[in-house]
């Protein structure tokens, strides 16, 4: 698992501005592997761009200490935010499409420990879109060895947690209105690696995020230790209320999650979530939540 800063470059407007990400690896054989990856490409004028993307990466050995290399091909899903320029009427759209998206991995191994820097540079193409190119630097930490399915239960037992959340959204607009939300969240295992979650959310009472509703997801889920899990989840969300605007306003959307879940003990549960409500009437949102949760 790696976490990157750096630099983007867009060549066709001869703009450059910042990039980050995150990217989860999991080791097939000694030389292939398939990865999950988060970027944001930054603010070029006009666009705020991110998305989340799968590859399929093939490896020098990375075993040993030292340097290795690897490189990456597969497909990226964004969310773009583009200015309209209009002072009247709509000023933004949310636009969504698929790209395909390569990389180039340099990894410096430290001797006798998991930890890892990495240097990797990206290229994502959209069709009928300007073309990036990110450089960033990233610190890593291997779990290879480590067993990854649910290691917080001892012996046979399901695993299922209700959690009350709160926290903050986020309109993807160009003036990024706030607003406070909640959640209740029902979670159940429905395989080793496999969770199923529903839940109720409440984003806000502004025009721009007046939506609550239901979304019910399926998620990969990866245990890093006893204590903590990762996860990323997708599914949809039906709106019983929806934000203000022109035009037909659609009460089904998707919702995209990134999760962490810290266990406290048997029964208490930490999580933290960021999650992307993806709409086709221009008003997604970031949701980013916090909360705590009994595990039965």
């Amino acid at each position: 698992m790696t976490a990157y800063g750096g630099t983007l470059r867009v060549r066709e407007a001869d703009e450059v501005t910042f990039s980050a990400g995150a990217s989860y690896l999991n080791p097939v054989n000694e030389h292939l592997a398939l990865g999950l990856v988060y970027l944001n490409e930054g603010h070029p004028l006009g666009h705020h761009r991110d998305g989340v993307g799968s590859q399929v990466w093939f490896r020098s050995n990375n075993q040993q200490p030292g340097w290795s290399f690897g490189a990456g091909i597969g497909a990226y899903y964004y969310f773009d935010t583009v200015d309209l320029h209009s002072k009247t009427g709509a000023r933004y759209t949310n636009d969504h499409g698929w790209a395909p998206i390569y990389s180039a991995q340099l990894t410096y191994h430290y001797p006798d420990s998991r930890w890892y820097n990495q240097l990797m540079v990206t290229r994502i193409r959209p069709s009928g879109k300007d073309a990036t190119t990110s450089l960033m630097l990233g610190v890593g930490y291997q779990f290879n060895g480590v067993k990854g399915d649910k290691l917080h239960l001892e012996g046979p037992a399901t695993d299922e947690a209700v959690t009350v959340l709160a926290g903050q959204g986020i309109t993807n607009s160009l003036s990024s209105e706030t607003t406070a939300i909640a959640a209740l969240e029902y979670r159940r295992a429905v395989g080793r690696y496999v969770d199923w979650t529903l839940t109720a959310l409440y984003e806000g009472n502004t025009a721009q995020s007046k939506r609550n509703g239901v979304a019910t997801q399926l998620w990969l889920i990866r245990s890093l230790n006893p204590k903590v899990e990762l996860g990323m989840g997708a599914g949809p969300y039906f709106n019983i209320r929806v934000p203000d605007g022109e035009g037909q306003r659609s009460h089904r959307s998707g919702l995209v999650s990134v999760a962490s879940r810290y266990h406290w003990s048997k029964q208490v549960v930490a999580e933290v979530s960021w999650n992307r409500v993806v709409t086709d009437y221009h008003r997604d949102a970031d949701l980013f939540l916090i909360g705590v949760g009994y595990s039965f």
